[in-house]
């Protein structure tokens, strides 16, 4: 399900370079099961800067801080399906989970101006939401903000395209906040009826 959170943050980078959602938008943004492409593209020349490319750190773990063994074990009621009478528990394991922008421009202008932008957008906590496609259907909202442990990488030199040409690179790392694993256990509900006798208390005196 971490694909979810991937298209979470690319889709919201896509409307924020291009919220009139044209068909060759000034800034690209990059999927990171499309990163190699961006490779391919370079080797046919068949590609227009600038790029902004988000890519997954493999090293997903599990964020023990925010742990929580009733949540992870057993799971929580979370839902009630009335078709089956199902009730399903959450269980819920928190994920470490940091991504890498890596930003591709021509010249120093474009590449200035577009760090300034991914700064100020996640300085601060950004929160964005995806729905699971599982039992639950319930919306997952994460944040999504800058590693101030880590600086901003950037080529001290530039990348060679072509031999011909230049390209500038930057990598901006992120991390998220509240991205979680989720599984959902079903239990059956059963009905019970109960049949009640009223009865009338003797208040006659003896």
């Amino acid at each position: 399900m971490l694909y979810l959170y991937d298209e979470a943050i690319v889709d919201d980078l896509k409307k924020s370079f291009n919220p009139n959602a044209v068909a060759n938008p000034v800034v690209s943004v990059v999927a990171p099961d499309k990163i190699i492409e961006i490779a391919a593209q370079l080797q046919n020349d068949n590609i227009s800067f600038p790029i902004v490319a988000l890519s997954r750190d493999e090293n997903a773990g599990i964020d023990t801080n925010l742990t929580n063994f009733t949540r992870m074990h057993k799971g929580v009621p979370a839902v009630i399906d009335p078709k089956t009478n199902n009730l399903y528990y959450e269980q819920a394991i928190p994920l470490k989970l940091e991504y890498a922008l890596t930003v591709l421009t021509t010249n120093t202008a474009d590449m200035d101006e577009l760090i300034r932008e991914l700064i100020f957008k996640y300085t601060r906590m950004y929160f964005l939401t995806i729905i699971l496609p599982y039992e639950g259907q319930r919306k997952v909202r994460f944040g999504i903000t800058i590693d101030t442990e880590s600086d901003i990488q950037r080529s001290s030199g530039v990348v060679e395209y072509l031999g011909s040409g230049q390209v500038h690179q930057s990598i901006i790392q992120l991390r998220c906040e509240g991205a979680v694993y989720v599984k959902y256990t079903p239990a059956h509900l059963k009905r019970t009826a109960h049949e009640i006798v009223p009865t009338v208390p003797n208040t006659q005196n003896e």
